[in-house]
């Protein structure tokens, strides 16, 4: 896909975002690229309600700029404003990313300062999401410029073993935790887990990690259940076919459940095996 190419919701927030900076301070942003599903080719915009309960996907952009950008300053209040008149016109998906300098993407994220950044169309001036491997992998080798060079013509930082050690520590410090937490029969993780979300996050989440470790590729959430309905066993179908239907169609219509608990609690065994199995792969040399 290129940037002429991009579903509507993707262009028109993408553009209003650009004509609004470029009116504010012009020349300001030098560079716009995509990345995340409409980069992985997974972009899906239905799933209603706000907030993490949809199964929609969000627009995740990189904005470049030539300097870094003060705090306290006009620039920086420039991108907060075409950021906030974006979001108002285009309230929907969620219009999330980070704001870097040429330097930064060639050096990597573990040198790279707190940066502007919005996450859940929540602009903050510093902060570090989207700050990792996974970013400037995905913009290193799937990234789409909207404005700006290829990335093939780019120096970025794409390391392999990073995204490796990376991947390992998102499983053992957010993945295992996060099983555990959700396993508690209070009301709060009940609610979230008979949620559409649920599965869509858990299921396709954790496979695209195992898929990443087993094949040092990345894929997106609808490639990691397509590779999990051929590599893991057959009692898990149900359960990956399901989140499957739901990331494709959203939460309409009747699938594989009628009881949501039963959905919820293979979801739950699947993330705890999966998450074993994906630790147990073995290293690259």
């Amino acid at each position: 896909m290129s940037g002429d190419d991009l579903p509507a919701e993707v262009g028109r927030s993408a553009d209003l975002f650009l004509n609004a900076i470029d009116e504010l301070a012009p020349g300001l942003v030098t560079g716009f690229y995509l990345v995340g599903s409409v980069a992985l080719g997974d972009f899906h915009s239905h799933g209603a309600g706000r907030g993490r309960l949809t199964t929609a996907s969000d627009i995740d952009f990189v904005a470049v700029t030539d300097q870094r950008l003060e705090r306290e300053s006009r620039e920086m209040e420039a991108l907060a404003r075409a950021h906030a008149a974006t979001v108002a016109a285009s309230p929907r998906p969620n219009f999330d990313g980070v704001v870097l300098t040429w330097a930064d993407l060639a050096a990597g994220p573990s040198v790279c300062p707190d940066v502007p950044c919005a996450q859940e169309s929540r602009f903050a001036p510093a902060g570090r999401s989207g700050i990792n491997p996974v970013t400037f992998c995905e913009l290193a080798w799937h990234g789409i410029a909207v404005r700006g060079p290829q990335p093939a013509d780019i120096d970025l930082w794409a390391d392999r073993n990073a995204l490796h050690e990376f991947t390992i520590d998102n499983l053992r410090a957010y993945w295992r935790p996060w099983w555990q937490q959700n396993q508690q029969r209070r009301p709060l993780p009940l609610i979230i887990g008979l949620s559409a979300w649920f599965p869509v996050w858990a299921v396709l989440g954790v496979s695209r990690l195992h898929h990443l470790l087993a094949t040092g590729t990345m894929t997106s959430k609808s490639g990691a259940g397509r590779y999990a309905q051929q590599v893991f066993d057959p009692r898990w179908q149900p359960i990956i076919s399901e989140s499957l239907y739901l990331r494709t169609n959203g939460a309409e219509g009747y699938r594989s459940y009628r009881n949501p608990l039963a959905r919820r609690r293979d979801t739950l065994a699947f993330l705890d095996t999966t998450i074993d199995a994906a630790l147990a792969l073995p290293t690259e040399s």
